[in-house]
């Protein structure tokens, strides 16, 4: 073989060489690039797990912060609508209670108005209380304020009409004070025949005060001798809601010693113990 051929096959060899060299260097460069792409994929997905986890934990943080704001918003308005439930109910019971003392005294028609308005606010203002608390619950802090709102109702209405009755008292004792006999002559003849009707009362009297006497023929001539002495004051006097409310108190009770008053305040000192209890338990429970 001569040199030429030798050349010529050393050349061919060697072209061969290359040409595999070429596809293994490329199948290498292929392998890192793919590890290379999966080291950043790995990086890639850790990042967005991570980022994902941040997230997640600023939401949560931000949802524990305004749940936590919503609460003690929440609260704030609860506690807000028990106090002044709490307020109502009690200025009711006050205001029935200092009305019936100043109607002791001889109150202006002006002054009678203003209180009788001032009870009638008053209670105006405990039922709007009071639906304030139906609406923000619990049923367990609801359900004693309604009781509170029921029972002093009855009282306010009570104390109405014990009023009445302090006015007539009232009337009646200064009549009877009156230096002039021909003044005061009438009123102890009044007095003395509420007396009696009282004495009736106390005798023949049966069942629960609010039923009052029974419908006696002594009843009705006791009733009769209170009228006729009635008929005997000055016109202006007493007028007929005050002669009545003397002719009911003597022939049962005065109005706040009936039995509905002392159930009423007995049911608003009890309920306003549940109230106070239950309302402790939401707001710092």
């Amino acid at each position: 073989m001569t040199d030429m051929d030798l050349q010529g096959i050393g050349a061919v060899s060697a072209a061969a060489v290359a040409l595999i060299g070429i596809p293994a260097s490329v199948l290498i460069g292929r392998w890192q690039m793919k590890a290379a792409l999966r080291t950043a994929e790995a990086t890639h997905e850790a990042g967005l797990a991570q980022a994902r986890s941040a997230y997640r934990a600023a939401l949560d943080a931000v949802r524990a912060e305004a749940n936590a704001a919503r609460l003690h918003w929440r609260r704030g308005i609860q506690r807000e609508a028990y106090a002044s439930f709490l307020l109502a109910a009690n200025r009711v019971k006050e205001l029935g209670e200092r009305f019936v003392m100043d109607n002791g005294g001889d109150l202006s028609a002006e002054r009678i108005r203003a209180g009788k308005d001032a009870i009638d606010d008053a209670l105006t203002t405990l039922k709007a209380t009071q639906t304030i608390i139906e609406l923000e619950g619990p049923d367990d802090v609801a359900g004693p304020a309604a009781g509170m709102t029921d029972a002093a109702e009855t009282m306010a209405y009570h104390f109405g009409r014990q009023a009445i009755y302090e006015r007539a008292w009232g009337k009646l004792g200064r009549i009877m004070n009156d230096q002039s006999q021909s003044v005061r002559a009438p009123a102890v003849e009044l007095m003395q025949a509420l007396a009696a009707l009282g004495r009736l009362r106390s005798t023949n009297s049966s069942g629960p005060d609010e039923l009052g006497m029974p419908d006696t023929p002594e009843t009705r001539a006791a009733v009769r001798s209170c009228q006729a002495a009635r008929s005997t004051l000055s016109p202006d006097a007493l007028d007929d809601e005050e002669f009545e409310a003397l002719l009911e108190s003597w022939q049962s009770r005065p109005p706040t010693a009936s039995r509905s008053h002392l159930d009423a305040a007995d049911q608003f000192s009890e309920a306003e113990t549940r109230f106070v209890r239950a309302a402790k338990i939401e707001l710092h429970g």
